[in-house]
């Protein structure tokens, strides 16, 4: 165990790693589901979106598991920034496809301006900035970001389907509700539960996107 990553058992970071492992295998099938229907059924402004919407979970889950996977120190230390610079890209994948698709008003598209300008914004600070208050500020901007969404959701909603609309707040709900246990470092398996958390937030959105975004 590297002094990177202390608070962490080595059986922890088994689990930390399988569990968003399995999150690479799932969100692989979500994006060429999502794809291949919306080049069915859907439209170009589709196609893009839900393309990014699943890089995002590609990403993001790749960068997890490669995260905790690793022993070398050097490496995990480079790898962490990427695990948490990869959550600001999921935040703004998540939302393009509803801006794009199930929206696309100039509400929305400066909406879409300010989560990637956000996501940005994000990377640079996690490469640059450092310091005890860390954690913190990032997991700010996460929910910051995450809760933009209250800005337009009058509009969001009227546009979506009620099955969109239920799978797309509880997905919300479970990616803030894992904050709790990501924030517990110090409980045992707290971190292997706050990915269980993401991976079934990450499956809500999927059925919130298909259903409003592909199946339109």
């Amino acid at each position: 165990m590297t002094s990177q990553n202390a608070a962490y058992s080595p059986v922890e970071e088994m689990w930390n790693a399988a569990t968003h492992g399995v999150g690479i295998v799932a969100s692989v099938a979500m994006l060429a589901v999502l794809v291949t229907l919306s080049a069915v059924y859907g439209n170009a402004w589709g196609i893009v979106s839900t393309s990014v919407f699943g890089a995002s979970l590609v990403l993001m889950y790749t960068a997890s598991t490669l995260y905790h996977a690793a022993r070398n120190e050097g490496a995990k230390k480079i790898l962490k920034k990427f695990d948490h610079i990869a959550i600001y890209y999921l935040i703004a994948g998540s939302y393009t496809p509803f801006l794009l698709v199930a929206m696309r008003s100039p509400a929305a598209w400066a909406v879409f301006g300010i989560i990637w300008t956000l996501a940005i914004l994000g990377t640079f600070l996690k490469i640059y900035a450092g310091g005890a208050g860390t954690k913190w500020w990032s997991v700010g901007l996460y929910l910051a970001m995450g809760w933009l969404i209250v800005f337009i959701s009058g509009k969001l909603f009227a546009a979506l389907p009620p099955a969109a609309t239920i799978f797309l707040v509880l997905g919300g709900l479970f990616y803030t509700g894992g904050v709790f246990f990501y924030m517990r470092k110090s409980k045992r398996f707290s971190h292997a539960v706050w990915h269980v958390f993401v991976l079934l937030g990450s499956f809500m959105h999927f059925f919130a996107v298909l259903f409003s975004c592909v199946f339109v």
